[in-house]
């Protein structure tokens, strides 16, 4: 390289580091010997920046030609490939990149947030483990593993990992949301609560800016609390600018951001009451909007058995809230065994604490002499009630199916077959048994024709009923063909099967779920 090449080198730094785009670009152009993978990867970066992909693009082939070997470019390449072509493109070229350098921290880190992008969390966890080992104290992939944890529903290690974070940045506003959602799941809602202030008393609007600089503009109305639509993967991040208001934080005087899609995240009426009335107060009267919020109020356990009532074919469990009046769990379970007889109960039954889900705080009573154990266990001062309806089926096995209600249309997304009476897909016997999933297959590739006529009728009318944009029905089969709905209502999660071949019969229903979800928050012309 010349004296002169190196002077347009450094000046070209120079205007980089000041994001002088148009003269980096004109200093990196005026080099004489262009043929250094620094040059190059200098003026992919800066045409990228001038909203030029396609000669950006052409920058770093030209760059990995140069020096194949290099991390330096491969990382480069990966980080560009992630930004317009999506994570999935540049999953190979990180892994390509740690083949060369199995210590490179950022491939690390970056092709774990790929893995958390595509909701492989197990495979995601391994990266932010390798990546900490190499830094302990690495903000982004403590983060990251806290965050993946959360979503795993392992709330004690997310606590503790969050913790770990606070100590090496307590102004870290992610950590402290990510904290309160995981000392809610365990119990502890005055912590909680302390550590949801600080996080959304002074930020109660998020960001997520989009990575093409053409994008329409998604507003998503959010509890601070844990009950919303699990939004996170349908957004399009490549098209996407993504506004988010936690509405327990939202000023009142203040009017929404202007936006192209509105779309209301909550969820959970049990357990977001106040971001409920809120969406609802913020709500309008037309434009493109999905998920009305007043939808949302009679979808609370308590009240759903009354707004699906009279549906042929469909059985709900009775449900009753009751408060609990002292912490003394023995006392306690005397007071509620005197209200169940005046109720017109009996056992068995089952208990547990509002808001929660994936069988948190969530227990079957078979006789009063249980009760004190089970009281202590659930915290919370009020509790649900509800009666245990037959579910097992003649070959002694529990199923629980799940089918999506988006944009009214009907979308299978698994069938879980357990012995145990409390089903769930992560704690159900589909691994371990080939039959199941050979069932279950059957269901997600004609489930109008697996379910028998009367059910399937029954659910086209719980859909009907709900009148929402995004919600997702749990249920069984009695032995009479009816449905038994364990719960409908939108805080369902759309989570991608493993990448094990063995669940690769899964991916066309999920694949078509998790398409028309993404367009629910495609904008709408009006």
């Amino acid at each position: 390289m010349t004296e002169d090449d190196r002077d347009r080198l450094t000046r070209g730094l120079d205007q980089l580091r000041s994001e002088n785009w148009e003269n980096a670009w004109f200093e990196f152009q005026g080099i004489s010997q262009p043929c250094n993978p620094l040059v190059q990867i200098n003026l992919a970066f800066i045409e990228e920046k001038r909203g030029h992909p396609i000669q950006a693009h052409e920058h770093y082939q030209q760059a990995l030609s140069l020096a194949p070997q290099s991390t330096e470019v491969r990382f480069n390449w990966a980080n560009f490939l992630a930004r317009h072509h999506g994570q999935h493109e540049a999953r190979d070229q990180y892994l390509a990149c740690l083949t060369l350098d199995p210590s490179h921290l950022g491939a690390w880190v970056n092709l774990g947030v790929g893995l958390v992008e595509s909701f492989h969390l197990s495979a995601a966890r391994t990266t932010f483990q390798a990546a900490l080992a190499l830094d302990p104290n690495h903000l982004g992939a403590l983060l990251n593993l806290a965050q993946v944890a959360l979503h795993q529903q392992e709330n004690q290690e997310a606590a503790m990992l969050f913790r770990q974070l606070l100590v090496i940045d307590p102004n870290q506003i992610e950590a402290h949301r990510g904290l309160a959602t995981a000392l809610s799941r365990c119990g502890d809602e005055n912590a909680a609560n302390s550590h949801r202030d600080l996080a959304y008393q002074d930020h109660p609007l998020l960001e997520f800016p989009s990575i093409q600089t053409t994008t329409h503009r998604l507003l998503i109305l959010a509890s601070a609390h844990d009950g919303n639509v699990p939004w996170q993967n349908l957004i399009d991040r490549n098209h996407a600018s993504t506004q988010v208001i936690a509405l327990e934080y939202f000023p009142k005087h203040q009017p929404l951001p202007a936006h192209d899609m509105l779309f209301n995240a909550v969820g959970d009426a049990d357990r977001c009451p106040q971001a409920l009335r809120e969406a609802q107060r913020l709500w309008p009267q037309q434009g493109p909007r999905r998920n009305d919020p007043h939808r949302i109020s009679p979808t609370t356990r308590i009240q759903l058995p009354s707004t699906l009532a009279q549906i042929p074919h469909l059985r709900i469990a009775r449900c009753e809230l009751w408060t609990r009046p002292v912490h003394d769990s023995v006392i306690a379970a005397q007071v509620f065994h005197h209200w169940m007889k005046q109720q017109g109960w009996d056992f068995p039954l089952l208990l547990r604490t509002p808001g929660f889900h994936g069988g948190q705080f969530f227990e079957k009573v078979n006789h009063d002499h249980e009760l004190p154990s089970v009281l202590q266990r659930l915290p919370g001062g009020v509790l649900l009630v509800s009666e245990l309806l037959p579910t097992r089926s003649s070959d002694q096995c529990y199923r629980k199916y799940r089918i999506m209600s988006l944009g009214g249309n009907l979308y299978p997304l698994h069938l879980a077959i357990s012995h145990q009476w409390k089903v769930h897909y992560f704690s159900a016997e589909m691994a371990s048994h080939a039959e199941y999933r050979h069932e279950e297959a059957t269901f997600l590739n004609k489930f109008d024709e697996y379910l028998p006529p009367q059910a399937l009728a029954a659910l086209y009318h719980v859909q009907q009923r709900l009148g929402l944009d995004y919600a997702g029905m749990d249920f069984s089969l009695d032995c009479d063909g009816q449905v038994i709905l364990f719960e409908a209502n939108a805080t369902m999660v759309i989570a991608p099967p493993p990448e094990d071949p063995n669940w690769n019969y899964r991916r066309p229903a999920y694949e078509h779920a998790h398409q028309q979800a993404k367009s629910l928050l495609a904008p709408l012309t009006y």
